[in-house]
């Protein structure tokens, strides 16, 4: 069969004109959409469990156009919610033209019946153990509507992804998988009830292959690990760390702030070529906090935040702080809170959303019970739209607060005086080392 996987164009940059406008004439945007850029590692796995007698063809609809022309015998599409609508339309435009169609992702995950108006069949959950079975299936035509994973994958079965798929001169960064779930479960995130809050790992062999596989496409580019929470197993990271520091990479990965405890793994980190540390801060609101997560981990850290992200960035790791706005106890006070912060502890970088219903999480079924939603076109579930009713604001202060957070925290000022604080850093380190 020739094969087509498709990774359909989003609009993860938002419909909120007032961020547009931002974005678009911020010439500090630019810099943070590059460490952004790359695409993630499902369709490239699905490659890679195909077998060698099908032909595949792989498309990232955000670097190249899909070419509808193309005689596929079957097209896979995989997708989260901002890329549902397009996703939606390539669908039914190869089914228009008689191709078989299969739909994955998170998405379809969470709503399958949804998906399956598109397609001829649905992938619920995760691909590895069922991939097989479907492409016999359809060689056989005996596709069935939905195709469900019954058990969570063993990560040592996951295969190396086909990283020869892609045009390496299109990519600034590399996506390695090398864990999924979550042993957190906070209210506006699906991660933990799609792939569990059981921590399933690869070997550290396995990822070294993957790395090195990489690097045979991607010689120069920087590396992210997209694991949810990279620094669960911090023994397994000490062994996993030091393996990295032969392959002499520069990466990026998410972590929570008990990093800051571990002065070695941080030691670690920086030797192996980490250059910053997504972490998810969430709120500055002990209320919000505690609502967003049950088991109150976060709560109990909130004073220390300023400490840890210290203690981090002394190593020579950058904090990139991820910060949510609109939840319930927000009211127009937010922002500037969360700027002030941002600055005041001169953080590497920040990403600040909206709070976002997204399909599969707690907090979207408290709002549709509350009747809070306002909207299902999934083109604005981006994290800097507003899909629902705030609480304490309206929608256009909520759509405006999130703008002016990040008018602060770019300002030419603010960013002169951080790569001071960072050269002082470095400094310290280089003397160090002597």
């Amino acid at each position: 069969m020739k094969i087509g996987l498709i990774s359909p164009k989003g609009s993860s940059w938002s419909n909120n004109k007032y961020f547009q406008e931002y974005w678009h004439n911020n010439p500090n945007a630019a810099s943070y959409r590059n460490y952004w850029t790359g695409l993630g590692t499902g369709l490239l796995v699905v490659a890679a469990l195909t077998p060698k007698h099908h032909e595949i063809e792989l498309v990232d609809e955000n670097v190249s156009p899909i070419d509808f022309n193309k005689d596929y015998d079957l097209v896979g599409i995989s997708f989260m919610t901002q890329q549902a609508t397009r996703a939606y339309e390539v669908a039914d435009e190869y089914r228009k033209r008689q191709v078989k169609v299969i739909l994955g992702g998170i998405h379809p995950t969470v709503l399958p019946e949804e998906a399956k108006r598109h397609a001829d069949s649905v992938v619920i959950g995760e691909v590895e153990y069922l991939w097989g079975k479907i492409l016999t299936d359809v060689e056989n035509n005996r596709l069935q509507d939905f195709y469900r994973a019954e058990k969570l994958v063993d990560m040592k079965d996951s295969p190396v992804p086909r990283f020869d798929l892609l045009d390496n001169k299109k990519y600034l960064l590399a996506w390695i998988q090398t864990s999924r779930g979550c042993p957190h479960d906070c209210d506006f995130c699906a991660a933990s009830k799609v792939y569990g809050r059981t921590y399933r790992e690869k070997a550290d062999e396995q990822i070294v292959k993957e790395i090195e596989s990489a690097k045979t496409v991607f010689p120069n580019v920087r590396y992210y690990f997209a694991d949810d929470n990279f620094f669960v197993n911090k023994n397994k990271r000490r062994r996993l760390l030091e393996k990295l520091i032969p392959l002499k990479i520069r990466w990026m990965a998410q972590t929570d702030v008990s990093i800051a405890e571990h002065d070695d793994l941080l030691d670690l980190a920086y030797r192996s070529g980490c250059i910053f540390l997504f972490i998810g801060f969430e709120s500055l609101n002990a209320g919000s906090l505690r609502k967003v997560d049950k088991d109150e981990w976060k709560y109990k850290r909130l004073e220390k935040y300023p400490e840890y992200i210290r203690k981090i960035q002394s190593f020579g790791i950058g904090v990139q702080g991820a910060f949510i706005v609109g939840f319930d106890e927000d009211d127009s006070s937010v922002f500037n809170g969360v700027s002030d912060f941002i600055v005041e502890n001169k953080l590497y970088g920040a990403q600040i959303t909206i709070l976002t219903p997204l399909p599969g999480t707690t907090v979207r079924l408290a709002l549709e019970k509350e009747g809070r939603i306002t909207g299902n076109d999934w083109r604005s579930y981006t994290g800097f739209d507003v899909n629902f009713t705030p609480r304490k604001m309206t929608k256009d202060e909520l759509e405006r607060g999130v703008v002016r957070i990040y008018q602060k925290i770019t300002e030419k000022e603010v960013f002169l005086k951080n790569m001071e604080h960072f050269k002082d850093i470095h400094k310290k380190l280089l003397h160090h080392c002597r």
